[in-house]
Formats: C-alpha cells, sequence, structure tokens
C-alpha cells in the first residue's frame, strides 16, 4: 500500500521519499492511496491546476482515480473537484450526506455519488469512518495493510484521537497521515494528544497540512523514528 500527497501546504522535507522534483504548494490536502490495485484519491485541495499538475509530476493521471472520497466541504479540501473532472477522472465520489446539495448534485451530473453517514465500504479494502462530528461534520479513512489499518484523516475537527479511534475499530494502527488539527493548540493539549495517540497503538504518524509547526516538532521528538516528516510528494509505503 501507498500514499503520495500530492496536495498540501507543507514541501517535501530534505530526504523525504519522494518524486525528488520540487513540486507546488498551497493550502490544503490531497493524497492518493494505491492499493489492492486500485487508486483512492483524498481530498482535492484548494487548487485544481496545480493538484493535477503535481499528480501528474509523481506520475498519477487523473483517469486512473477509481475512487474520490472527501472528507470535509471546505474550500481547501473540495476546491480541486472541477478541475480534476475536467482533466478526465472519473470515479466513483463518497461524500458526507451533510453536504450542501448543490455540491452533490453537481457531482452527480458527471460521477456516480456515495452519501455516507455511517462507516462505509471503499471497495474491499478501506472503509470511511462515517460523518463525525457536530459543527464541522467530516469522515476519515481507515486501509485495510498487512501492517495494520491507516487512516488518513483531512482535517480532523471532530478530534484526532476520536476520528483514529472509530477509524481503527479496534484494529492495529499502522500509520496516521494527513491533517491533526493542532494549529491553534498549546503545547499541553499537543502533548495529551500525542500521549493518546501512543496509547492506542498508534506506530507511526505522518502530521500535515494544519497540524501545526510546534505539534509537528512535539510529535517528531515524542515518536523518534516513528515519525515521518512529510509533505508534498512525499511517499508512504506499508506492506499489503
Amino acid at each position: 500500500m501507498r500514499i503520495t500527497i500530492v496536495s498540501d501546504n507543507n514541501g517535501q522535507n530534505a530526504g523525504s521519499p519522494g518524486p525528488g522534483q520540487e513540486l507546488e504548494t498551497s493550502w490544503g490536502f490531497s493524497c492518493v492511496v494505491e492499493v489492492s490495485g486500485h487508486r483512492i484519491l483524498f481530498d482535492t485541495g484548494s487548487d485544481g491546476p496545480m493538484l493535477v499538475r503535481n499528480m501528474r509530476a509523481v506520475g498519477v493521471e487523473p483517469e486512473s482515480i477509481d475512487m474520490l472520497v472527501l472528507s470535509h466541504e471546505h474550500w481547501d479540501h473540495v476546491g480541486g473537484i472541477d478541475e480534476l473532472l475536467a482533466s478526465g477522472a472519473r470515479p466513483t465520489v463518497y461524500v458526507p450526506g451533510s453536504f450542501s446539495a448543490g455540491l452533490r448534485e453537481r457531482l452527480a451530473r458527471d460521477v456516480p455519488v456515495v452519501e455516507v453517514t455511517g462507516r462505509t465500504a471503499v471497495g474491499s479494502f478501506a472503509s470511511t469512518t462515517g460523518e463525525m462530528g457536530t459543527e464541522i461534520i467530516e469522515q476519515g479513512l481507515a486501509v485495510e495493510t498487512g501492517d495494520g489499518v491507516a487512516v488518513v484523516t483531512g482535517c480532523a475537527h471532530p478530534g484526532i484521537v476520536e476520528m483514529v479511534r472509530v477509524a481503527a475499530d479496534g484494529r492495529p494502527i499502522a500509520l496516521v497521515v494527513g491533517g491533526f488539527h493542532l494549529k491553534d493548540a498549546d503545547e499541553r493539549a499537543i502533548d495529551q494528544t500525542i500521549s493518546a495517540l501512543d496509547a492506542l497503538g498508534v506506530r507511526r504518524v505522518a502530521p500535515t497540512h494544519c497540524t501545526g509547526e510546534l505539534a509537528r516538532v512535539r510529535f517528531a521528538a515524542a515518536f523518534g523514528d516513528r515519525y515521518s516528516g512529510v509533505g508534498v510528494g512525499s511517499i508512504l509505503e506499508l506492506g499489503g
């Protein structure tokens, strides 16, 4: 299983696995998940043309995307949809049922749309958490691998710890990657989050997007070699 970050506000860290070329950055998040011969695009970032350019730069043509999972309806996660579809992608799209009718109808004119409320299978190899949160409704993605579950989050507005707990559903957690939404958190809240994720048995973390630099530094110190410093172009691989 391979995850490639194709849209992020963080650049690729020196020494991080990836294509070895300069990719564009913009506020937002998107990654390609390759598993069991399929490609899932998780979110679309904020800048559609940049998203497509970055995808092609890492060898992923839009037409090769089988499924699109959208975490929540914020501009920095759904902003690339129109350009993605204009580039020829025709994935099945998984959206929280709370998405606006206008966006759901716009998508349904071009692609199959699955409206998610509870936990929903994405093929035979992944599932969404279902809708979580109250003020900002969001879903995460859980991907089954030979090393355990890989959890992907967009911003984790409902709380990264709770999203990981629900996504894992009692299974070993091999990786958590994406936005942890700790950019405005103080050291105490960050350290509590680190302890809670460690207590859940998370083996590896790759926080990016809205996690915030302070949180990334403290995760790196706490997780040591179980921390992956990632940004656009970074690649994460797991067994299975």
